[in-house]
């Protein structure tokens, strides 16, 4: 009952964590555009597909997502993140999310002031979108979701500042760089390889080892 009590009341903290920066968490394009701000688009790993909120691995533990999106949103991003339903389809929701980028430029938001992000699954979509979409300025952050195989999968050619970060230890995603091989010719493109012995548990948690560079790469 006491393990009970305290995991309850952990979720309880955890779930208040999300109202925070409210006002800056979205789950779509908000109504009122600032073209001035910056839009970040977190795309989830597939765990929350699978389990819903709370999730929780029995090999990485729990999926912090509210407190991802409460990082990003604390570094002055309007945070775009959606908790997607089980068995999502990859390249129609990258589809859905390229029309919201879209939207946004139509809106008068500058490219340099668009990040789209996401890891495992939601790195693939990531990379789905870049190659669905063709701009120079528009920022991508691919937290461990590059599998060669994707390539001809998903007719893969990115483009824009695309940033890769995974750990070595990763024994489901890998490097980017025969993707980059297939970019457009506005890719600028970017890796970097973390070494700590965690492998995909590296992005269950917002640490400062991915969420520094990220943000700066979104910033730049």
């Amino acid at each position: 009952m006491y393990k009970i009590f305290l995991l309850s009341f952990f979720f309880s903290i955890t779930g208040c964590m999300q109202n925070k920066y409210a006002d800056f968490i979205h789950t779509s394009v908000p109504a009122n555009i600032n073209p001035e701000s910056r839009y970040l688009f977190f795309l989830h790993g597939k765990i929350v597909e699978k389990q819903g909120l709370p999730a929780t691995s029995r090999v990485y533990g729990y999926y912090d997502y509210y407190g991802m999106l409460d990082t990003f949103a604390s570094e002055g991003f309007n945070v775009i993140s959606k908790v997607r339903q089980s068995g999502t389809e990859i390249y129609d929701y990258a589809h859905n999310v390229a029309e919201q980028v879209e939207q946004l430029l139509n809106l008068g938001v500058p490219e340099s002031h668009i990040t789209i992000s996401g890891f495992s699954k939601g790195g693939r979509m990531t990379l789905i979108v870049s190659s669905l979409l063709n701009y120079k300025e528009i920022r991508y952050v691919i937290l461990a979701g590059c599998r060669s195989t994707d390539i001809e999968n998903f007719n893969l050619n990115p483009s824009g500042k695309v940033l890769s970060i995974y750990d070595l230890n990763d024994d489901r995603f890998e490097s980017c760089s025969d993707i980059y091989s297939e970019g457009k010719d506005n890719l600028y493109a970017d890796e970097i390889v973390l070494r700590l012995g965690k492998g995909h548990g590296v992005f269950y948690n917002p640490t400062s080892e991915w969420v520094t560079p990220m943000i700066k790469w979104a910033k730049q």
